[in-house]
Parts: structure tokens; sequence; C-alpha cells
């Protein structure tokens, strides 16, 4: 822009030589005056911009826009001298020329100044901020990367615009950054804000953290985000955030996979179930690349989906979800089962032991009227029957007779509970009824002709007339000897 200058020049000789002939014209003493000063204005790239001046008493004196740093002479008076289509002068009533520039450009930034051929020369300057919102610059920034776990990893962000942007690294899914899996440990919270440590012996640095939750890392500053000895945890999306105030602010994603073989645990590893019964087992896996994952059967045969058996899997990332319900447990089903992860790094299984147990047994609920009322779910089949007095005269003489011959004590249970659920003992059960007096068309468990009660004591009545028979007879032999 050297070759500018000499216009300059011309430019300047010229208003010069015009001033003496417009203050001979003009009144003496009034020269022309600035109203307001040339304003430092800010401009987005590719939009308009505008720069005032406003000029009094002007007279035959004549105006010049100049771009300072170039020594560009852009119009003078009322014409363009210069050949960018995107300068144009607004002019009105020989007072106001404003200068604007359509489409702005970053080579459009710089001092301008707007300025009156007086002697000596009267001028008024301002500034043309151009500000360019951020861009990333792609080939200098990394990109999706796969590395093996315990490796460590560096992710590279440039970016330019004006002013020169900041660039944030944050996980796309908002979970914590950890930059060390093996010498940082989160050793507390203080004001809401995460201590960590360093194994290695470094000073504690102090990381982002909310009040109320664990120490957390959030977002790391500058264009390269160096991770240590990188784990399965800190597998994700990365991105590189750049901003510089000027909107709007713009992210490039990098895609860190780090990969490791197959592991799998088993939350339960006995299962108990008696035959017959449903069953779901569980198993859960991590793998990168993705496994293949499968069940097998006591016999070490591979489960298929069929009548007896549902595999069912579920997967979030690297982790995997097995299930497989048994919809009905049979005897070959006990026995050893195992869930099995494979990729291309490895393989692994976990062991889940089926064994059985007894079936569960129920009393079925008594009624008052001496019914049997099975337990809600259940057969009355697979219970043991336990039931009750009904309420007949028969019924009511036995437990009178029952009391009388054999009163309650303190832990005796009671044979009916109105309103709830039995509580006796099957074997108690039997035994009171074995006790209680047979009555012909009763519930109780006699022969139907004769009580044991009363055979009793009828036994122990002809037991005491046959004693008192023999004493009777003695008696009389005695007598009888006596009188002999």
């Amino acid at each position: 822009m050297v070759a500018a200058e000499p216009a300059v020049w011309l430019v300047f000789l010229a208003l010069t030589g015009l001033a003496p002939m417009a203050a001979s014209n003009g009144e003496n003493g009034a020269m022309p005056r600035f109203v307001e000063k040339v304003p430092n204005i800010t401009v987005t790239v590719g939009r308009d911009a505008m720069l005032p001046c406003t000029v009094e008493q002007l007279k035959g004196y004549k105006v010049a826009w100049v771009q300072v740093d170039t020594q560009t002479i852009l119009t003078i008076h009322k014409q363009v001298i210069t050949r960018n289509p995107r300068i144009a002068l607004l002019h009105n009533d020989h007072r106001t020329w404003h200068l604007q520039l359509k489409n702005v450009r970053e080579s459009d930034r710089g001092w301008y100044m707007c300025q009156v051929n007086t002697d000596p020369m009267r001028y008024r300057q301002g500034y043309v901020d151009v500000v360019v919102p951020p861009d990333i610059i792609d080939k200098d920034s990394s990109g999706d990367l796969t590395v093996r776990e315990g490796q460590d990893v560096t992710l590279t962000c440039r970016a330019k615009g004006h002013p020169t942007p900041t660039i944030v690294w944050r996980r796309e899914d908002n979970r914590d950054i950890v930059l060390d899996t093996e010498n940082t440990d989160m050793v507390g919270v203080e004001n809401g804000v995460g201590i960590s440590s360093r194994r290695d012996g470094g000073s504690p640095s102090i990381v982002g953290g909310s009040s109320g939750s664990p120490p957390s890392l959030r977002e790391v500053k500058g264009e390269v985000l160096e991770l240590k000895k990188v784990s399965r945890l800190q597998m994700g999306s990365y991105l590189c955030i750049a901003s510089n105030g000027v909107p709007p602010s713009i992210s490039k994603r990098a895609n860190l996979r780090v990969q490791f073989p197959p592991m799998a645990w088993v939350p339960q590893q006995l299962e108990g179930a008696y035959l017959g019964q449903e069953l779901t087992i569980e198993c859960h896996t991590e793998a990168f690349p993705k496994s293949i994952n499968y069940w097998t059967n006591t016999n070490g045969d591979m489960i298929v989906a069929g009548e007896r058996y549902e595999p069912i899997v579920a997967d979030s990332s690297y982790k995997i979800y097995m299930k497989l319900r048994i919809k009905r447990v049979e005897p070959q089903d006990l026995g050893t089962f195992k869930c099995v992860a494979k990729n291309s790094l490895g393989e692994t299984d976990g062991a889940i032991k089926v064994y059985e147990i007894e079936p569960p047994k129920s009393h079925l609920n008594p009624s008052p009227g001496g019914e049997e009322q099975p337990t809600e779910g259940n057969s009355s089949q697979d219970f043991e029957t336990v039931t009750t007095p009904a309420s007949d005269p028969q019924s009511k003489d036995r437990k009178k007779f029952e009391n009388f011959l054999y009163p309650k004590g303190v832990n005796d249970l009671t044979d009916y509970h109105p309103g709830g659920k039995s509580f006796i003992n099957p074997k108690d059960q039997d035994y009171r009824q074995s006790r209680r007096p047979g009555f012909s068309g009763s519930t109780g468990t006699g022969t139907g002709t004769l009580p044991k009660p009363f055979a009793s004591i009828l036994c122990a009545s002809l037991a005491l007339v046959a004693s008192y028979t023999m004493s009777f007879n003695s008696n009389n032999i005695l007598l009888k000897g006596r009188l002999l």
C-alpha cells in the first residue's frame, strides 16, 4: 500500500489549494467545526457498518474520508474515489458526510479519518473493529480415536477467530473428566469444590464441583486434553468448544473408544428352585469391541430360545445385561449354567448353580361352617387339609364332654379362630382329633358306635363291681367259716 502515499499527498495539496479560495468567499473567522467525534464501532464480519461525520459551517471547504492504515483515499466531497464497490458515501444538506462499509471483511479493520481541507487541516478519526466468530481448524484437531485400555491419550483442538477463541473440553454426556485414573484421588469436598490429591506427591489441585455432589471435573480449558492410562470409564464423546464472545460458539466431537477383553460378574451365583417353578437367572458383562453373548446349559450346550428357555439381552454402550428365563424347572436344569462373552481380544464366562429346594407348603383357611378354603393363588390338592368342627348339636355335646373330661390349659390352642387363619399344627390336630369322643354322624375320628371315654368309664365301673363282688364273696366265706 506504499503506492497510495503520493495520491494522499496530491489530495492534501488539492484541498490546501482550495482552502484560500474557500476562505476568501466565506466569512472571516467562521471556520468549519465538527459537531461530534467519529465513534469507534465493532461489527461482525459480513455485516454493514457506518461511520458518521457531521461538520457545521463548512462553506466552501471540502470533506474527505481516508483509510489511515492503508493511506487510501476513499471519498472527496461528494465523489467516491476508491474503486471498492463496497464503499459508499451518504451526505445531506452540506452537513452530514457518512461513510458506509458494506459486507465488512477482516481487511476493513483499522482507523478511518474524516478531514476538512482547512489550514491547518482539521480531522476526526474512529476505529472499525471487525470481529469474527470462532471456527475450528479440522486439519489441526483430533478426530475419533481408538486405543487399548491403559494407554495415554492426547486430544488436540485448534480454532481461529477474532478475538482469539478460548477452548474448553467437556464430555458430551456431562459426566466428569478423569485426567489420570492412576495418580488422582478425590479426597473430599470443600465449600462445594472438589479437592483432588496426587499419589505422586504433587500439589493438590481444585476442580469444579457442585455443592452436595461428589467432587467432579466438569471441563478442562486449553487446546490440548491429556488423559493418562485411560480406562473404559473414560470411553465416550468429548466436545471441543471454541468461543470468543461472538456468536455462535462452535464445537467439534472427538469419540474416544477404549478396547478391552470381556469381563463378567454374576449378582447371584446360587439359585434355589423347586421342580415346576419359573426361574430367572442374571449375568452382567462388559467388553469392547462389542462381544457375542450366549448361555450354556448344565451339559455345556448353547441355549436357544424355545418352549422352556427365553434368553433376554439388553446393552448399553460397552455393558451388556443378560437374563435367562426358565419357564419350568425340570430335573435336568439342576446344575451349573454359564453366561459366555467373546470378542476379538478374548472371552470369559460366569457360572450360576441351580439347586433343588422343597416346594412351599401352605395351610387352608378354615371357615366358620367347617368348609375348606384354599389359600389364594394355590390349589387345594397341594396342601394338607385342616377341618374345623361344624356348629351342630352333636358337636356342642361333644365339646361339653371334652371340656369336662379334658380341661384346657394355658398352652392349649383353640380349634377355631373366627375370621382368621388357622395356626394349628397338623400333627397336633391329628392328636386332638384322636382325643375327641366319636358320635355317630359327627366329624370326629371315633368308630361311630361308642365313644372311647364311655368305654373307659364302663370298664372302670365293671372292674369296681367285680372287686366289690369278690370282696363280698370273700366276706361270706369267712362268715360261713366262723359259723361252721
